[in-house]
């Protein structure tokens, strides 16, 4: 008659089913990497690294994503650029 099999830690009411929402929403709004231009730009100049990507210089001046070389300001569509225009800029620039 030894049954103390009452173990009522079985159902532990802090069942993880019903909580999607930390960070699930809003996950498209920053750091998508297929770069449209932001809506209502206008004025868009195209990334000297990544030429397919058009860039609001607004935009990327708001993150520090440009630079200034040989007297012309280059503008990028994200942060991995800034580093590959840095180690080579002659390459993006056309610096005849």
């Amino acid at each position: 008659m030894s049954h103390h099999h009452d173990h009522a830690e079985h159902d532990h009411p802090h069942d993880h089913g019903h909580e999607p929402d930390h960070g699930a929403h809003d996950h498209g709004a920053h750091e998508h990497h297929h770069h449209e231009p932001p809506a209502g730009a206008t004025n868009l100049v195209t990334c000297p690294v990544m030429p397919g990507n058009q860039v609001d210089p607004a935009w990327a001046e708001q993150r520090g994503l440009f630079r200034d070389y040989q007297g012309t300001r280059y503008w990028f569509c994200c942060a991995e650029c800034g580093p590959l225009f840095d180690a080579d800029p002659a390459r993006y620039t056309d610096a005849a």
